[in-house]
């Protein structure tokens, strides 16, 4: 008790840097990731299209540490050093878009595409078609897969450890490595993960609210 109260205060610090980096991420990933999913809507057959799903098939393939250490170890060698924290949001902000444009495309693909025809057809610019016709009903579409993978960004910082960023299981093994008490540590980071994670899983099994008729 007395190693977990001494080492708790680095914890919790540990934890607030890991929801800091995941809700950068997750945001980021998100955006970008609806952007690119409307930014060729309508066009099934385009050079812009292709790009897209090459950024996202190669970004889904490659293995996240890889891509870390990709701009980690890589950016020096191009005189750009992006740093622990900077290379891990970069990094897992790109993996993020991969999968999140998957999320949002398909969520797109559930909207009939005649009511996005119709609101070009009564003379709606583009963008108000987005933001009031398409976007509300894509978002709850969207949000299981969002959510359970803004879930698994929170767990994926802990490769970040890796680069030296002193995220929960950076500080767990500095911790188990002091004292040698990895049972009292990983205890603690998975209570920690779990706090973390719980308002997320509890938001994505909530019922989305249904529209009422006008």
């Amino acid at each position: 008790m007395e190693i977990a109260l001494a080492w708790l205060p680095r914890l919790l610090v540990a934890a607030a840097l890991t929801i800091g980096l995941s809700a950068v991420v997750f945001t980021l990933s998100a955006v970008f990731g609806l952007l690119l999913s409307l930014v060729h809507y309508g066009r099934e057959k385009s050079w812009l299209r292709n790009g897209i799903e090459a950024f996202s098939a190669f970004f889904r393939s490659v293995p996240e540490l890889v891509v870390l250490f990709l701009f980690f170890f890589g950016g020096p060698q191009i005189g750009i050093d992006f740093g622990p924290i900077g290379s891990s949001i970069i990094a897992f902000t790109l993996v993020g878009i991969a999968f999140d444009y998957q999320v949002f495309k398909g969520a797109l693909k559930a909207v009939p595409f005649g009511q996005y025809e119709a609101g070009l057809a009564l003379g709606l610019p583009k963008r108000i078609v987005f933001l009031r016709v398409l976007i509300p009903q894509v978002l709850p579409l969207a949000r299981k897969g969002w959510i359970t993978y803004a879930i698994g960004t929170v767990k994926r910082m802990s490769i970040a450890s890796a680069v030296s960023v002193s995220e929960i299981l950076y500080v767990t093994k500095q911790g188990i490595a002091a004292t040698n008490a990895p049972f009292t540590f990983l205890t603690l980071a998975v209570g920690l993960y779990i706090l973390i994670v719980t308002p997320l899983l509890v938001f994505n099994e909530r019922k989305p609210k249904q529209a009422v008729a006008r």
